[in-house]
């Protein structure tokens, strides 16, 4: 497998793992209740910023 199809599947994992975060929070914020976004904006954040960044890094594009 080459290197860039590589690259693109880590980033692939990384951008679901983000979005799997963001959806997760907001339902739980819903359900439960909104304090729920004190522990998981923080994480959705930090690793949206580490998907974009690792984007940014290898040169891919959306």
């Amino acid at each position: 497998m080459r290197r860039r199809q590589l690259t693109k599947q880590n980033a692939k994992k990384r951008g679901y793992a983000a979005l799997g975060t963001g959806a997760t929070t907001a339902v739980l914020c819903m359900v439960m209740s909104p304090y729920i976004l004190i522990a998981g904006g923080p994480l959705t954040l930090w690793l949206t910023y580490r998907w974009l960044r690792y984007r940014a890094k290898w040169g891919l594009r959306f």
